[in-house]
């Protein structure tokens, strides 16, 4: 029987996935991460994006990060009013707060998912089900033991006294029949027979007789062959492997659903920081404007910040709900038994998107793929198989035409010990040799097997000529979509210190909350918090574009230091 097992290999890391343990832990965060980053931004601003990861914290920082830096700006602010933002800010990311957390790594999240994931289990079984077939197939070789008893009493009228009236038989026949490759059906049996008659001219009365038998039954055109025969065990060892190339691509979708799932709730989790720092802004502003109604401030003023307020409440309900859909997404993949669906555990996910470069060469990515995609391994298989089969429908699409040789001894005598002496004394012998022939007027059902056969293999190499191409169009985007993602970044995290450095510039230089200048705040607050967005979403799209380059080329497990073993039976 044939056994899967999934090791998972510990490493330190994921390649292309940089841990940020620092940023619920590290002091250095805490003392570079500042409101006013004019100055940061002049001094990163010619730097590689892996060395500005504070910077990248501060605009999309994790729930759990900002709420200590939102703490300590409580403790430190002297203005009420931005005490009161911070404060804000904090009640609303306490909404995603839980009594019970659990950090999770990337590598963490898989390891669940490989070892507990229902679907992987499912397709696990398939292998071990093939091979109860495969085994099938071999079994018809193996030598069979029969054995036949049987008992006939008769009594019936006669015409002549030459025949007798009454008959008691009891036979006992036992042997052992194989089919060799050939197609050959060899069988030996011993009978063992005892008759009584009431015919009265029988001269031995109840009478014992013993017959040894040898059997040859070959046929020379359908059924010949050890290609023929064996072609039965050739596509059980074929649907074997599909089943295990099958499985294999079954653990990569399983993984790239589990990753997808781990950076969508990176991404819900940390727009929940975005969504909540505009809201509570224009809570701030929508107050000041109120205290300010009977003084300076327009109802115009006040209905449009009132609307954008109303929003982006919304909004913001809707991103607390994908928090919760993303972890109940995830635990649902781990389908681990230490997290149930029911539980209410804050699951807060450790890694920091990757921001490292990866280095491409579409040749050898296409090559690679070409070597490992599953698919493309199991179209192989899948048309051997078929090649197989046309082989088969050709046999069968000949005529029957079988030989049969037989060989027997016997013997007789009053008791059946005597009787089985008499077979070993090899004095009595029986001869046959036997020809049958068989041949459907037309023969159309089995030529309609042999055509259907051969175009089932001419669509699968059709298949599989499309399969390559697919492959091959698969990898180009998505190494494509790699480097496109990867170039996004850098523009993005630009768009987002520009719009920071513009709501700081606009707050600087009013004077009074004129129309046009709320206007101006407002607009640039929103655009600050879609910008943050679109950076996060930059972030996320190249560390998912870097799974599904794994992907494309088939090897996402060994990627993320996964090894599917196979034991033979």
């Amino acid at each position: 029987m044939i056994m899967v097992r999934l090791i998972v290999v510990v490493a330190i890391c994921l390649s292309g996935v940089v841990t940020a343990y620092g940023e619920t832990s590290g002091s250095s965060l805490e003392t570079t991460v500042v409101e006013s980053p004019s100055s940061q931004i002049a001094g990163n601003a010619g730097a590689d994006l892996p060395a500005i990861p504070q910077r990248l914290l501060w605009h999309v920082g994790d729930p759990s990060y900002t709420r200590k830096l939102v703490a300590k700006r409580i403790s430190d602010e002297t203005n009420r009013g931005e005490q009161q933002y911070y404060q804000s800010l904090l009640k609303r990311l306490d909404l995603i707060d839980r009594p019970e957390k659990m950090a999770l790594s990337l590598q963490e999240a898989l390891q669940r998912t490989v070892k507990n994931s229902l679907a992987i289990r499912i397709a696990s079984y398939n292998p071990a089900i093939e091979t109860t077939r495969l085994i099938e197939a071999e079994a018809a070789f193996d030598a069979t033991f029969f054995s036949t008893l049987t008992k006939n009493k008769q009594n019936r009228p006669v015409a002549s006294a030459l025949i007798g009236s009454s008959v008691d038989t009891f036979d006992l026949t036992s042997g052992i029949a194989k089919m060799l490759p050939t197609g050959l059906q060899a069988s030996t049996s011993l009978n063992l027979r005892r008759m009584y008659t009431d015919f009265q001219y029988q001269d031995i009365n109840p009478e014992y007789s013993s017959a040894f038998v040898v059997e040859l039954r070959q046929p020379v055109l359908r059924g010949f062959g050890i290609d023929y025969n064996r072609s039965f065990i050739r596509i059980g060892k074929l649907d074997r492997q599909i089943s295990d190339h099958s499985f294999r691509r079954q653990v990569i979708r399983t993984l790239v659903d589990a990753e997808e799932a781990y950076w969508t709730l990176v991404r819900a989790r940390r727009e929940v920081v975005i969504s909540g720092r505009l809201l509570s802004r224009f809570e701030r502003i929508y107050d000041y404007l109120w205290q300010r109604r009977e003084f300076d401030a327009y109802a115009i003023q006040i209905a449009d910040t009132k609307a954008r307020l109303a929003q982006s409440r919304a909004n913001f309900l809707q991103v607390l709900a994908n928090v919760r859909n993303a972890e109940d997404s995830l635990i649902n993949l781990m389908n681990d038994r230490e997290i149930d669906l029911a539980d209410e555990i804050e699951i807060i996910p450790v890694d920091f998107p990757s921001q490292s470069p990866v280095v491409i060469d579409r040749l050898s990515e296409v090559q690679i793929a070409l070597n490992h995609r599953p698919e493309l391994t199991e179209a192989k298989l899948t048309l051997k198989k078929l090649e197989v089969a046309v082989g088969q429908a050709k046999n069968q699409a000949l005529p029957k035409f079988d030989t049969t040789f037989r060989y027997t001894v016997d013997g007789l005598s009053e008791s059946m010990h005597d009787a089985f002496s008499e077979v070993t004394k090899n004095d009595f012998h029986e001869y046959y040799v036997g020809l049958e022939f068989e041949l459907p007027i037309g023969n159309r059902a089995r030529e309609a097997v042999l055509a259907r056969a051969r175009l089932q293999h001419a669509q699968t190499m059709a298949t599989l000529k499309k399969a390559l191409e697919d492959v091959i169009l698969d990898v180009n985007l998505q190494a494509r979509n790699l480097e496109t993602s990867y170039k996004q970044i850098r523009p993005n995290f630009e768009s987002v210190e520009a719009n920071e450095a513009q709501v700081e510039a606009i707050v600087a230089r009013a004077e009074t909350k004129s129309f046009v200048q709320l206007n101006q705040e407002l607009n640039a607050l929103q655009a600050l918090a879609s910008s943050r967005r679109g950076l996060l979403k930059s972030l996320v799209d190249y560390n998912m574009a870097i799974v599904e380059l794994e992907r494309a080329k088939g090897t996402l497990p060994a990627y993320n230091n996964i090894i599917l073993e196979t034991e033979e039976p």
